[in-house]
């Protein structure tokens, strides 16, 4: 007789993880990281864009140049349905509790209301479960 050992990795949120405002709360999920020798905050955790964005102010405060920008030609659709055009694509290394991400962004030039958007291209990539009733983004690192 064989036997068959099922191994489940699960991702679970807890109500004691609840922020201090309890359920009640309307906040957006907004997480820091680094970003090279930088803290970057105000970066917002959004399921329902399928690009990951990079405001122009935050790539010069990167002190990155335009050198470091691949082409990218696609138009971005904004929250209010107006079309932007990309300067282009930069891949960023964040770290994120114990683990560094390579991430594509799309650098745009909009007046940012957050510094970095990760989206579903990100959400999917690394199997992170976002809660934004936990105020927690939670994923797999090293089982």
């Amino acid at each position: 007789m064989v036997g068959q050992v099922l191994e489940s990795h699960t991702i679970t949120f807890h109500e004691d993880e609840l922020p201090p405002e309890g359920l009640g709360h309307k906040k957006a999920l907004h997480i820091t990281v680094q970003c090279e020798d930088y803290f970057i905050t105000r970066i917002l955790i959004d399921g329902g864009s399928s690009l990951n964005i990079c405001s122009l102010v935050t790539f010069k405060k990167l002190g990155k140049g335009l050198h470091d920008i691949k082409d990218g030609a696609i138009n971005v659709k904004a929250f209010d349905g107006s079309q932007r055009s990309n300067i282009g694509e930069i891949i960023l290394c964040l770290q994120m509790g114990p683990t560094w991400f390579e991430v594509d962004f799309q650098v745009i030039d909009v007046p940012p209301s957050y510094y970095l958007l990760l989206g579903r291209p990100w959400i999917h990539a690394t199997g992170a479960v976002a809660s934004t009733l936990h105020q927690a983004v939670k994923f797999e690192w090293n089982h």
